[in-house]
């Protein structure tokens, strides 16, 4: 299938490993033009590199802290710096902080909200401008199956990414007019280095057993996957949704 994504110019956060790289490797082979940010700047450099053996697509490596909008700033202005111009961005960061609401001070809320809800829409600020100008352009946001399903104990991380699935939707509203798409993705249990260090082999097999409908946990390629085909063309008709990559441990019906 042929996706239309040659040329286009691609930010993708949270990119030096796990889901960010795998979504950057995936639109890097469809021909997009990719810029990868991270907070680590060693790490990022080999994720970069891998994805350009990879591909043989052109990639930049631009570190970044998500929280720190003169740091976002600059990611985005890389992108405009060496082509001109954006079209996708992807906002994959985040992260869970287990304690109970009455152990949450305000400094964890806002290490939250920071993370979780103001680095995508800081991002989705500075790209927008590109995208309204060429009437084309692309935002999804990676949010998680908490967001939608919020389990107890996590609320400096569920109520930030439930307010990301609200901030996606409002914005598909506002900004459908000029042609620019805004969807997001809720991984559920997807393999990263936040699972490995949550999870003992045993405690993974026996979770996905009991509750995983598949009985494993995914892959980030099968969530980049999706990733890539909503920054495409096909995706032309696709705006304001949020669709939920997790084996079917959801029980929802939305």
């Amino acid at each position: 299938m042929e996706l239309g994504l040659e040329g286009k110019v691609a930010l993708v956060s949270g990119a030096s490993a796990g889901l960010g790289r795998a979504v950057a490797a995936g639109l890097a082979r469809e021909g997009a033009r990719v810029v990868m940010s991270g907070r680590d700047q060693a790490r990022l450099e080999v994720a970069a590199e891998a994805v350009r053996e990879e591909s043989g697509g052109e990639v930049l490596a631009i570190p970044a802290d998500s929280t720190r909008p003169d740091e976002l700033a600059y990611f985005v202005g890389a992108a405009v710096r060496a082509w001109g111009t954006v079209h996708i961005l992807v906002n994959n960061v985040g992260g869970a902080r287990r304690a109970a609401f009455l152990e949450l001070d305000e400094a964890a809320w806002t290490e939250g909200l920071a993370l979780n809800l103001r680095s995508a829409m800081h991002c989705a600020r500075l790209a927008l401008p590109h995208m309204i100008r060429q009437q084309w352009g692309r935002i999804i946001n990676l949010a998680a199956l908490s967001g939608r399903e919020p389990p107890a104990g996590q609320m400096a991380s569920n109520v930030p990414k439930a307010g990301l699935l609200a901030f996606s939707k409002t914005l598909s509203l506002e900004v459908a007019r000029w042609n620019v798409l805004v969807n997001c993705i809720c991984p559920g249990r997807v393999w990263s280095g936040q699972i490995e260090r949550a999870f003992t082999p045993e405690q993974a097999a026996a979770f996905a057993a009991q509750r995983i409908p598949l009985g494993r946990f995914g892959r980030p390629e099968e969530v980049a996957s999706l990733a890539v085909f909503l920054a495409s063309e096909r995706a032309g008709y696709v705006t304001g949704t949020c669709i939920t990559v997790d084996g079917g441990l959801a029980r929802s019906l939305s």
